[in-house]
């Protein structure tokens, strides 16, 4: 099993694309559904995830449980990490497990894949830590932060208009794929995009279809990731 050592800005969110957030205020990564909601415009992606649990890591290991207890404590915050590779770090106890199988949380060419083998309690904490960075972060770089925003699960009903929605606006995709080792992604997304997993939500009810077109009752398993939404409070 190799290791994949990616140097990253920690606090760079290059989990997301930051697509006209000083002019229309829109929280990175997303896309804007309605007046008060805005959704991610793909699931969250290994890459994505590597770099929240490295900074988890990093924060348990100084002592703390929020990068914002650790943010207003500090007074040197630290300029780069380096992302451990996810055998360290991820849900891989599972032996049967295809995608374990396929390298598929080592192998780089599935950085931009959407994550899988995750608990809906780690998506719900990556959502609330992704809050944090939003808030904090921009404001240690002299950039326009976003002090009100606050990422959460979506609800079923969130994702099923979007789809409606962003379909009507001709900026909907759906990527299809054998399995997640063959869908197509891309680190640059435009529109709203599904990929053939189930994806966690708010509730104990998942959306969407998976490729083995099962409705899983075990987590984490191979089919289920997630995406956060997210809504700009007064």
């Amino acid at each position: 099993m190799k290791k994949i050592l990616l140097l990253i800005l920690v606090l760079n969110l290059t989990t997301t694309i930051l697509l006209g957030q000083k002019k229309s205020k829109i929280p990175p990564g997303t896309i804007q559904l309605n007046d008060s909601i805005f959704i991610d415009k793909a699931p969250i992606t290994n890459f994505m995830f590597l770099e929240y649990l490295t900074a988890k890591h990093f924060l348990r290991k100084k002592g703390f449980d929020s990068f914002s207890e650790y943010y207003k404590t500090v007074d040197k915050k630290p300029d780069r990490l380096t992302v451990m590779y996810p055998s360290f770090l991820k849900n891989l106890d599972k032996n049967e497990s295809f995608l374990t199988k396929k390298n598929y949380f080592e192998n780089i060419k599935y950085k931009y894949s959407p994550v899988l083998r995750i608990s809906k309690r780690q998506a719900q904490d990556f959502c609330n830590w992704r809050t944090e960075m939003v808030q904090y972060h921009p404001v240690n770089d002299n950039k326009t932060a976003i002090q009100n925003v606050k990422y959460r699960l979506p609800t079923k009903e969130e994702l099923t208009t979007s789809k409606k929605y962003f379909s009507r606006l001709n900026k909907f995709t759906f990527h299809n794929g054998k399995n997640p080792t063959k869908f197509r992604t891309d680190k640059y997304i435009n529109g709203f995009i599904l990929y053939r997993i189930s994806e966690f939500t708010s509730t104990d009810d998942l959306f969407g279809e998976n490729w083995k077109n099962i409705n899983p009752i075990e987590f984490p398993n191979d089919l289920t990731g997630f995406r956060c939404a997210c809504e700009l409070e007064p």
